[in-house]
């Protein structure tokens, strides 16, 4: 049930977010690399790839990081945004596979990551959003059930909910 109380957040933690499935081409594994000036050659070289151990060619970090944001922000909607997002890269993901993102939205956070040098709260410096944060943890998994990726973060919720 969504509130009209823009601070409220009245829904039952911890809360099982909807499965994200994504399936990147070779092509746009390429692209991503010319749009985020990736110019490493196991992105694009699947001979320069296979000759540093891997299957193929292998999706990026960031690529990785793209899909938990996505998966979050499909949740979220227009009532929120992803407001921190870390991810650790396990294993390497190929093109061609489908990767499965299965996350929680697991109770209230603070606005810091674990692990954070500082401690500082995300947006130092900038007007802090109304609305409660919420702890975001996620999952990535290959065709194989392997997991890819893992990912936790903190969402803020801004809008009507």
């Amino acid at each position: 049930m969504r509130s009209a109380d823009r601070t409220a957040f009245d829904v039952a933690l911890p809360l099982v977010l909807p499965e994200l499935v994504v399936e990147p081409t070779a092509a746009q594994v390429f692209m991503f690399s010319a749009a985020t000036w990736n110019r490493h050659h196991i992105h694009y070289s699947r001979d320069a790839a296979v000759r540093e151990g891997h299957a193929d060619i292998v999706l990026q970090r960031a690529l990785l990081g793209n899909v938990f944001a996505r998966h979050a922000q499909a949740w979220l909607g227009t009532a929120g945004s992803v407001r921190r997002l870390a991810w650790k890269v396990v294993a390497s993901a190929l093109p061609g596979q489908a990767l499965r993102c299965n996350g929680v939205v697991s109770g209230a956070a603070a606005d810091v990551l674990p692990g954070a040098a500082d401690g500082s709260a995300p947006g130092d410096g900038e007007p802090r959003a109304p609305g409660p944060r919420l702890r975001y943890e996620a999952a990535l998994q290959d065709d194989a059930g392997r997991t890819v990726a893992t990912a936790e973060g903190v969402l803020c919720i801004h809008g009507p909910w």
